[in-house]
Formats: C-alpha cells, structure tokens, sequence
C-alpha cells in the first residue's frame, strides 16, 4: 500500500524541483493573470497586446509554461493588465 505524504503547500518543494519558492511565485501570478484577464473582458490577443507580447507567449504562460521567463517579467505583466481593473494589483493572491 503507498503511503500518503502532507504537502508542504508548494507542489514543487513537494517534487524536489529546483527554484521550487520561485515557481510557485511565477504560478501565483499567472494565476492573477489568468483571473484578471476574465474580469476585465478583454480577449488574451488584447492582453498580449497590451503586454507587448506574441499571443502565441501568453498562452504559453497561462498554461504554465513560465520557467524562462522572471518573477520581476511576470509581476510587470500582472501590474500592467491590473491597471485595466479598478482597484486590483499585480501582487500575487
């Protein structure tokens, strides 16, 4: 029978992954992104505009694949596109 683990709360602590504070960092943020984007209604082909950058990277960062790219280049991306909600910041949850 396995044995069943606590989490430590970071899956990727959890996985023994290098950078592990890092990417749960990067995942907080493209989460915000992810819920920002909705509530403001704007498609991810805006948001990649008004992020300067190919549709085609967003996508790929609201799917999770961030590895290459900053904690600093994803709280920028979260600060530019919680600028379109009143209220909201680019922080993380």
């Amino acid at each position: 029978m396995s044995e069943i683990e606590e989490s430590t709360g970071n899956v990727y602590q959890d996985l023994e992954l290098e950078h592990a504070g890092e990417m749960l960092l990067k995942s907080e943020y493209a989460t915000k992104l992810i819920s920002l984007i909705e509530s403001t209604d704007i498609s991810e082909s805006e948001a990649a505009q008004r992020l300067g950058i190919p549709l085609e990277n967003l996508q790929q960062l609201l799917r999770g694949k961030f590895r290459e790219v900053s904690v600093t280049t994803m709280a920028d991306y979260s600060r530019k596109i919680s600028g379109l909600v009143s209220g909201a910041t680019g922080s993380p949850p």
